[in-house]
C-alpha cells in the first residue's frame, strides 16, 4: 500500500476510540500530555505522513520508502500505532494484548513499547482491515488531501520548519 492510499484510508477513520486513550493517559503521551503539536492520533498521523518526503519534525536524512508497511514499522509512538489498530477495528482480543504488552514495558523504551505492540498485531493484520474499507471518491480523495496538507502546515508551524 502506497502512502498516498495510506494517507487517506487514515483520514477516514474515527479520531475518537477510547482505548487509545486510556494507553495516553497511562503512558502520558500524546493529546493533552506535554505540549504536541497535534490534537489527536489521527492529525499525529496525517501530519506525519503529510511530511514524511522531508526531513520534516524527525530530522530524517533522507526520504524513506513510501510503501506503509514500512512506515508502519517505523513509527515509535506506541499510542499512535494502537490508535491505528484500534480505529482500524483489529480483533478486541488482540487489541487487548497489545495494550497489556506496551503497557508492561511503560518505563522501557518507545521502540521498545513499538516493538511489542507490532509483535502482537503485524502490518498484515492493519492492511486487510484498512483495505476492507469502502473506496474513497474523487471528492473524498480532495478532502482528505486537504487534511493532509493541514495537518502537516501545523506541525510544521508549531516546529518552526518553515523558516
Amino acid at each position: 500500500m502506497h502512502i498516498t492510499e495510506f494517507s487517506e484510508l487514515i483520514w477516514t477513520l474515527d479520531p475518537n476510540t477510547p482505548q487509545h486513550r486510556n494507553l495516553e493517559e497511562i503512558l502520558q503521551i500524546g493529546a493533552g500530555f506535554g505540549n504536541p503539536w497535534y490534537r489527536s492520533q489521527k492529525e499525529h498521523w496525517l501530519g506525519w505522513l503529510g511530511d514524511y518526503s522531508n526531513p520534516g519534525a524527525y530530522k530524517r536524512a533522507r526520504p524513506g520508502p513510501t510503501d506503509a508497511k514500512t512506515i508502519y514499522g517505523r513509527i515509535n509512538c506506541a499510542p499512535m500505532l494502537f490508535w491505528l489498530c484500534e480505529s482500524a477495528r483489529i480483533d478486541a482480543a488482540l487489541l487487548n494484548d497489545a495494550f497489556e504488552a506496551v503497557v508492561a514495558r511503560k518505563t522501557e523504551r518507545v521502540a521498545t513499547q513499538c516493538g511489542a505492540l507490532r509483535r502482537i498485531i503485524p502490518w498484515a493484520d492493519v492492511e486487510t482491515r484498512l483495505r476492507s474499507l469502502p473506496k474513497l471518491t474523487g471528492q473524498q480523495q480532495e478532502e482528505a488531501q486537504e487534511a493532509i496538507q493541514s495537518a502537516q502546515a501545523r506541525l510544521r508551524k508549531k516546529l518552526n520548519l518553515d523558516k
